[in-house]
């Protein structure tokens, strides 16, 4: 069944020419964003949305709740971004991608390449999440790029991001690099940043304060 989110009240939908300007801004937003919340719970919005970020990573959601959150994070003057990996009840398909679009999330995070494609077919945000476990499977993720370019690819952890950047520049020198996982203070953040890192999303409150 193809669901269509009704618009919330005070919130207007993103145009196609909002989402071309915010994919053209990125990077910029990326660079004033340096530590991004992944808020993986509803106590913890609140703080994420007023945090000093431009963007927010939500690593929850339904059918049902997925346009409430996407407004109160645009209520709050950021850009709500979709875990879709981390959501439950949706597929991985254009229809699910339409209704996240339809709903106010201006971009889709995930490991998998249809739905990536899919939300670049409907004028959202395809970030890329690749895991940095071994030099192998950081390789074969590296060479996928050639196949398909992301708007962004996040690495994971974001401890083992640095390392990776010299292979993503390999292939793709422009695409920007964030990381994720096992960071536990700014200094960590601090030094990722100055190795190339442009941001790190983090589910750690404490830390969304630069």
């Amino acid at each position: 069944m193809h669901l269509t989110p009704a618009k919330r009240k005070g919130v207007p939908a993103w145009t196609l020419r909002d989402r071309e300007v915010i994919r053209e801004q990125f990077r910029s937003l990326l660079e004033e964003s340096r530590v991004i919340p992944s808020v993986r719970a509803l106590e913890n919005l609140p703080a994420a949305c007023e945090s000093p970020s431009k963007l927010i990573f939500l690593l929850y959601g339904a059918p049902l709740t997925v346009p409430t959150l996407a407004s109160q994070v645009r209520s709050a003057h950021k850009l709500p971004v979709a875990n879709l990996d981390f959501f439950t009840g949706f597929a991985r398909d254009n229809s699910a991608i339409e209704f996240l679009a339809a709903a106010g999330m201006v971009g889709v995070i995930s490991t998998h390449k249809d739905a990536l494609r899919a939300a670049r077919a409907n004028g959202m945000l395809a970030i890329q999440r690749t895991f940095a476990l071994d030099s192998t499977a950081l390789a074969n993720s590296i060479r996928a790029l050639e196949d398909f370019t992301p708007d962004v690819i996040e690495l994971i952890p974001a401890v083992a991001a640095p390392f990776g950047i010299s292979l993503v520049r390999s292939v793709r020198p422009e695409l920007p690099v964030i990381g994720c996982g096992l960071v536990r203070s700014l200094r960590q953040i601090h030094r990722l940043v100055r190795q190339g890192i442009l941001s790190v999303s983090t589910s750690d409150p404490s830390l969304w304060v630069v």
